[in-house]
């Protein structure tokens, strides 16, 4: 099971440091932006805001405590994470503004809007829960 015992909110963690706190052999097993640990109840989102030009431009964006985030192409976790509350997951944001530097620990989030597409990326707003 993944832990968060020892990460701490908007405190930055590479892949790389975040796959050693997490027993994972290398940063590999956390390379994509949506991550769903086997046999947990976690959703760990990797958001880039400014991503490189040769990956996929998906427009995300923080607007205050809000996340504007287009799902993967492949609609990985979508639906999990549409009904995330009402299963008891927890979804986890790790965001940082531009590729290739560590990112910011935010803490856990919740689903406040979701459209579901086919053929073009779903869009999903996620606020920030207040920190407890």
């Amino acid at each position: 099971m993944v832990s968060f015992a020892r990460i701490v909110p908007n405190q930055h963690y590479s892949r790389k440091e975040l796959a050693s706190l997490w027993g994972y052999r290398s940063y590999q097993a956390i390379a994509r932006g949506v991550v769903t640990p086997k046999g947990d109840n976690k959703i760990i989102l990797f958001v880039t805001q400014d991503k490189q030009s040769s990956s996929e431009q998906y427009r995300d964006y923080l607007v205050g405590a809000v996340l504007h985030w287009e799902g993967p192409n492949d609609h990985f976790a979508e639906e999990r994470m549409q009904c995330a509350q009402r299963q008891g997951d927890e979804i986890h944001l790790f965001y940082r503004e531009k590729h290739h530097s560590d990112f910011v620990y935010m803490g856990q989030v919740d689903v406040v809007g979701c459209t579901l597409l086919t053929g073009r990326p779903s869009r999903f707003e996620l606020q920030l829960r207040a920190a407890e």
